[in-house]
């Protein structure tokens, strides 16, 4: 479609869907056009009025939008006029009251709104009062012994449990002794490992690897550059089939993955004990 540029009065094609907000050619005739017409918005900011500066007296132009009870030229002089009315200001402030520190004794001036809170009279004072403090919980302790070599130590009554140890050594130390969170102990525990899959497992294992091509399928990772034989894993656990290890060792549900970290990934996803060679 045809139309006229506001500006110049030359033709110029736009869409239909344009046809109403195309109005200028070019940039240049849209700009000019402003400046001899100015828009809306342009002439509500050029009504600025004339106010003075509250502290210098200064002759200020600004928007009635902008204008408070109180104007300034500058931050300087909104600083000095602070400081000269600073006793106008929050007044609130200014309403204090008398209170003993609870740690030197002497009194000292707090607003009133902080006449429930205050107790110390300086930094110094609160500090004593934290160490002081302090001593307090620590005579609290409980004496235990470690469950793992005996040895006694103090800990705070809100983190004594049924089991308490002197190191994270002899935690381990214990834990390993004991078998406290393996096999049956475990959150894992699915069971226990499977040590026979079929008489056919060994070749559907092979097959597996060679239809992979020797490849890790989740990292990538040859067995040239892994060392040795790449894991086979069952995507649907061995477990699963109920000892039918025909469908269990199928192909398609065998994948060639390397032993860690992927084969121990998959299985850490699926919460399930480990189901390959």
């Amino acid at each position: 479609m045809k139309k006229e540029c506001l500006n110049c009065g030359k033709v110029i094609i736009v869409k239909p869907s344009h046809y109403d907000r195309k109005k200028f050619c070019s940039r240049n005739c849209k700009t000019h056009y402003q400046k001899l017409n100015p828009p809306d918005y342009w002439k509500k900011m050029t009504k600025k009025q004339e106010i003075p500066c509250t502290n210098c007296g200064y002759k200020l132009f600004k928007k009635p939008s902008v204008i408070f009870k109180t104007n300034f030229c500058n931050m300087k002089c909104k600083k000095e006029y602070q400081i000269k009315n600073g006793h106008l200001i929050n007044q609130h402030l200014k309403r204090q009251v008398s209170i003993k520190c609870e740690i030197c004794g002497e009194s000292f001036q707090v607003p009133n709104n902080r006449a429930q809170t205050a107790k110390y009279c300086s930094k110094n004072c609160l500090g004593k009062a934290n160490g002081i403090r302090g001593k307090i919980d620590y005579t609290r302790r409980v004496r235990v012994f470690c469950s793992d070599c005996g040895k006694q130590f103090e800990k705070k009554p809100s983190v004594i449990k049924n089991l308490n140890f002197c190191t994270v050594e002899c935690m381990a130390v214990y834990y390993s002794k004991t078998g406290l969170f393996s096999g049956e102990n475990s959150g894992t525990w699915a069971g226990g490992d499977i040590n026979y899959y079929g008489p056919n497992w060994l070749s559907q294992r092979k097959k597996a690897r060679e239809r992979d091509k020797f490849t890790c399928q989740d990292c990538g990772m040859t067995e040239e550059r892994y060392g040795h034989e790449l894991s086979v894993h069952h995507i649907i656990p061995f477990r699963n089939f109920n000892g039918d290890w025909a469908s269990a060792n199928e192909i398609t549900n065998l994948v060639t993955i390397c032993e860690h970290p992927c084969h121990r990934n998959r299985h850490s996803k699926h919460n399930l004990v480990d189901d390959i060679v």
